[in-house]
């Protein structure tokens, strides 16, 4: 199933919303008085509010769609990947031996990117996403991995988010949605390619036999708070018969240790590396793309389903999101 892109964007006052058919290689423009048209695949022009007129270009085999907003220049849209598509990369980097680099910025990660850009200290020092990260937890839903403030993590993240070859964000929560995006907007970051974050909750599940062909004959780095639970899970549960050999196993619990789990890197020998650890997730996976030309994944959640063997599902999710809306994509 390939999932049509969705895009919403600003003329003035006035949003207009894009959505981009690759099966079809056709356009849907949703101008603000709520009607709409189509446009074919090429170059198209429509008018939107008083004289403004709207010129949008896309590729119906890359699935890139370029929007000249006459407010703001020109506004290259990323291709969004579906589950099937995202596993093809990661598996076709395997395959060439390339480095690959997936990471998902969720809410902790663009609120750590969004210091003092997008939130003065005042205001981000009273939010709640720094108030749960204080708080020092060590695991859980609580754990965050940082302290706020943080301008060095900010700026290691940012730099880490334009190096990255694929890009999770949340597409389902609008309030999600829009920090990330006016965090991207800020560093003027465009990544290569995006895909809706949640899907690292099912993957695994959804698109089992891509997922394990990734897995199939690698050695395996882990790095995360669970790295000892999940090695211990894929030896017990997979290995026999997917033939794969995890050659280590990484804990990092907070940014400060990041220089020394560096260190670590440098002792294995890998093809494969599966991380979850928050924002250091997130600055780490690049590094290891770039430095070692490795196949490096930020898996979140999904390191708590290798040794669950479930999904880890709570209100965000099953309530908000839908796991029915994640398993179709």
């Amino acid at each position: 199933m390939i999932s049509n892109r969705k895009q919403q964007i600003l003329i003035g006052s006035k949003a207009v919303k894009i959505v981009h058919d690759r099966s079809t290689g056709r356009a849907t423009v949703y101008n603000p008085a709520n009607s709409f048209f189509y446009l074919s695949p090429g170059t198209s022009k429509i008018s939107v509010g008083n004289k403004r007129v709207l010129k949008i270009s896309f590729d119906r085999n890359t699935g890139k769609i370029i929007v000249n907003n006459p407010l703001n220049k020109n506004m290259d849209i990323s291709p969004m990947l579906n589950s099937t598509q995202l596993l093809d990369r990661i598996r076709n980097a395997l395959e060439k031996r390339e480095g690959c680099s997936v990471i998902s910025v969720g809410a902790t990660e663009a609120f750590v990117m969004a210091q003092y850009t997008i939130y003065s200290e005042e205001e981000f020092m009273r939010h709640g996403e720094a108030e749960n990260a204080n708080m020092g937890a060590k695991s859980g839903f609580y754990h965050r991995g940082i302290r706020f403030p943080n301008k060095e993590a900010r700026d290691e993240a940012v730099l880490a988010v334009k190096n990255a070859d694929i890009v999770g964000y949340n597409t389902f929560v609008d309030s999600a949605k829009s920090l990330t995006e006016k965090v991207f907007a800020a560093y003027s970051i465009k990544p290569p390619y995006v895909f809706e974050a949640n899907l690292r909750r099912v993957i695994m599940f959804s698109q089992k036999e891509k997922f394990e062909k990734i897995l199939q004959g690698r050695r395996i780095l882990l790095i995360s708070s669970l790295a000892e639970q999940a090695k211990a899970a894929l030896e017990n549960n997979l290995q026999d018969r997917l033939g794969f050999d995890v050659v280590g196993a990484i804990s990092i619990h907070e940014y400060e240790e990041i220089p020394y789990v560096k260190e670590q890197i440098s002792q294995y020998e890998f093809d494969l590396c599966l991380l979850a650890a928050g924002i250091n997730a997130v600055i780490l996976a690049p590094y290891i793309a770039k430095v070692y030309g490795k196949v490096a994944i930020d898996i979140g959640w999904g390191m708590q389903s290798l040794i669950s063997g479930e999904i880890v599902a709570d209100p965000w999710v099953t309530d908000i999101i839908g796991l029915d809306n994640l398993f179709a994509m």
